[in-house]
């Protein structure tokens, strides 16, 4: 029998603190979250998020209290933009990292765009 493909959801839609549900109605758990600077020679350096998701069962579901605290930086949804990034609610996109499978659990890698995008030495403009 041929593997399931593996691909990234389509959509993620917040359910409780620390946790998505996307379009197949599969759980995934916010297992970590890195704030990181931006590169210290930009014009407007800023903080960078990354988010990592797995792919979990129902019976894994509990209030995680510790994720209160960070709930505003992640969006209430995100839906896939492009095969590599995603758009939030909060009007940011989202850079697909990785996604893969690691024994049963799949994993998925999110990393906030900074607002670089926008700065002067970005722009295309005389």
């Amino acid at each position: 029998m041929a593997a399931a493909s593996l691909l990234p959801p389509v959509t993620l839609t917040r359910e409780i603190p620390g946790y998505y549900r996307d379009e197949n109605r599969r759980l995934w758990m916010v297992v970590s979250l890195l704030f990181t600077s931006d590169h210290p020679t930009h014009d407007r350096p800023g903080t960078s998020i990354m988010v990592t998701l797995w792919q979990v069962g129902e019976c894994c579901k509990e209030l995680l209290p510790h994720f209160f605290s960070i709930m505003p930086y992640l969006p209430r949804m995100l839906q896939r933009h492009s095969v590599f990034s995603y758009s939030g609610t909060d009007s940011r996109m989202w850079k697909l990292v990785n996604h893969y499978r690691l024994g049963d659990t799949e994993h998925l890698i999110l990393e906030m765009e900074t607002e670089l995008v926008n700065s002067p030495a970005c722009s295309t403009q005389p």
